[in-house]
């Protein structure tokens, strides 16, 4: 089932499924059962070998039933995207955010609504989301469509998911923090509820456009795809 379309839509299928399931209304009583650091490092394994099944999946999925080629205007736009993208990948590893895992203690802390956290509160998450979404303007075949949009549509419901988890866990607090943030991207700082800081996003600007040009100018030599405008 590695070399199909219909064995890529199984995996993705199941790479949904284990991700959204026990988050719904399994988790809990995993973690009763089992406790939360068992849960955790299965729920992680599990995680990486379905995803690591559709990721082969994908690959050796034949490359057919094209629905759109936008040529160089999906080029040119994912540069913009894409750079955003990085910078938001580098959030949770530069800031405190109550929304990664067990980081529920750190919504007391002023930084917890500040750097990438004013941006949005996801900041991993919006980061896959533009992942995908922009590999799907540039690959406009069938097996695009269904990996593309389910590790994007994924990671998209995960914004909700975890909202939902930490508004049950965290109560008034959580109100509170959602109250100075956002889910969309500057929806927060447009409304006024957010203040960026150039003094602490700076840096990390920097370092995701470091990420970003290292991961651009390398794309064709990993990958085999060229990411350049032709």
């Amino acid at each position: 089932m590695f070399d199909t379309l219909d064995g890529l839509i199984v995996a993705t299928l199941l790479f949904l499924a284990i991700h959204i399931i026990p988050s719904s209304f399994l988790r809990a009583k995993l973690v009763d059962k089992v406790g939360e650091n068992v849960y955790l490092a299965g729920y992680s394994v599990l995680s990486a070998v379905f995803l690591a099944w559709m990721i082969m999946a994908y690959i050796n999925a034949p490359l057919d039933y094209f629905l759109w080629d936008l040529g160089n205007v999906g080029r040119y736009l994912a540069i913009p995207l894409m750079v955003l993208a990085f910078i938001l990948f580098v959030g949770p590893f530069t800031g405190a955010s109550p929304t990664s895992v067990k980081a529920q203690v750190v919504i007391d802390k002023e930084g917890a609504h500040q750097g990438l956290n004013a941006i949005t509160r996801h900041p991993m998450m919006w980061a896959f989301v533009l992942w995908a979404f922009v590999h799907l303007l540039n690959n406009g075949d069938a097996k695009s469509l269904v990996f593309f949009v389910g590790f994007g549509g994924l990671a998209l419901a995960g914004t909700f998911l975890i909202d939902v988890k930490r508004a049950r866990e965290l109560g008034p607090k959580w109100a509170e923090f959602k109250s100075r943030t956002s889910n969309v991207p500057f929806a927060a700082v447009l409304s006024g509820r957010a203040r960026l800081s150039v003094k602490q996003l700076w840096w990390r600007v920097a370092i995701g456009l470091f990420l970003f040009m290292a991961a651009y100018h390398t794309h064709k030599l990993v990958l085999g795809v060229s990411p350049f405008p032709y």
